[in-house]
């Protein structure tokens, strides 16, 4: 017991420093991609080195969210490889010590860190992955805009239809608007015609409308209001805006309420909801490339640095590609959104544990 305690401190104390140390490296390779494909842009702008800098250092949570599954990967796969390069690791095997033992610590590390990431992620790294947009954009000159013009919303099941010439988020106003109520046969029982709306108390305010009724003979009637706050009018704000909203910066919290205010307004919801499973598919990856890189690195005996990075690129490449073609699938509603963004996580769960079972033990 003392034995198996001194064997997982041990492979601890091995791994840290490369873990840590493959994160800095990681990051540093992901800033400079982001840095250079947009230092064009800001010295274009003669932005100053401080705000170049400000920006960089806004993109760092980002950064190390995508750089700890790679360096968990690689830091592993080193660890191991090194002591199977040294013949420590036979000596273990010998000594009657499992990998699947001997390697625990960074499972269970690798668990922690999953909880960790995804924490992380939905809190510091959404909040300065927007500032770091609102700011770039705002160095750039560039402004994005919530209004929209020639909008149609399908709201309360399908009972009743908005359709407008422009929303101003600005004011939350809507212009040229046109209701329809429906009955349960989504036959049409009310028509209001409005210049204009103004969202007050959590309702549309319609300004100089107009309201058509249908009779019990099948004939209309008109009445004419100079205000008209009518019952069930709520539809909220959120749903008349321009829908092309950068998904990324939402939380998962705020990603559910945008997939439902799509889904109530009859708008494709599928892009927007695969996204939200993902956020919770990819907090697993640090436990499946944990699990992964076990299995090669005890492979590894000569030139155990550069294979151990290779390796590492290479996993991690295949899964970013499978889960962005799975993904593309699932926006086009070719697959179902969590079928596109948990089914890498499965594929390479499954080859995770086939290596591991065929691993040196």
């Amino acid at each position: 017991m003392r034995g198996e305690k001194t064997l997982r401190l041990y492979i601890l104390g091995l791994f840290t420093p490369f873990f840590v140390g493959a994160v800095v490296f990681f990051m540093l390779i992901l800033e400079l991609i982001d840095l250079f494909g947009s230092l064009w842009r800001f010295l274009s702008q003669d932005v100053g080195a401080a705000a170049i800098l400000k920006v960089s250092a806004l993109y760092l949570p980002t950064c190390l969210a995508y750089a700890m599954p790679l360096a968990l990967l690689f830091a592993t796969a080193y660890t191991l490889g090194s002591l199977y390069a040294r013949n420590e690791l036979i000596a273990v095997f010998c000594a009657g010590t499992p990998l699947f033992s001997f390697v625990f610590p960074l499972l269970v590390l690798s668990v922690f860190l999953s909880l960790f990431g995804f924490l992380f992620s939905d809190g510091v790294v959404l909040t300065t992955y927007k500032a770091k947009g609102d700011y770039s954009r705002q160095l750039l000159g560039m402004k994005v805009s919530m209004s929209n013009a020639d909008i149609a919303v399908i709201a309360k099941d399908g009972k009743i239809i908005y359709r407008a010439d422009y929303y101003d988020d600005a004011t939350k106003s809507l212009s040229g608007l046109s209701i329809v109520e429906r009955d349960a046969d989504n036959r049409p029982i009310a028509r209001i015609e409005a210049v204009s709306a103004k969202w007050e108390d959590g309702a549309w305010i319609l300004n100089r409308a107009r309201r058509f009724d249908r009779q019990e003979d099948g004939t209309w009637g008109e009445k004419s209001y100079g205000t008209l706050k009518g019952e069930g009018y709520d539809e909220p704000p959120a749903t008349f805006r321009s829908q092309n909203r950068d998904v990324k910066e939402m939380s998962v919290q705020d990603l559910a309420v945008y997939v439902d205010s799509l889904r109530r307004a009859g708008l494709p919801f599928q892009s927007a909801l695969a996204e939200r499973h993902k956020r919770f598919a990819f907090s697993f990856a640090p436990f499946i490339v944990v699990l992964i890189s076990s299995s090669l690195g005890s492979r590894f005996r000569k030139n155990v640095l550069l294979v151990s990075l290779l390796s590492s690129l290479l996993v991690a490449t295949g899964y970013y590609v499978t889960q962005m073609v799975t993904m593309l699938l699932a926006k086009t509603g070719l697959l179902a959104p969590a079928i596109g963004a948990w089914a890498p996580l499965c594929i390479f769960a499954l080859v995770g544990a086939l290596l591991f079972r065929r691993a040196r033990t």
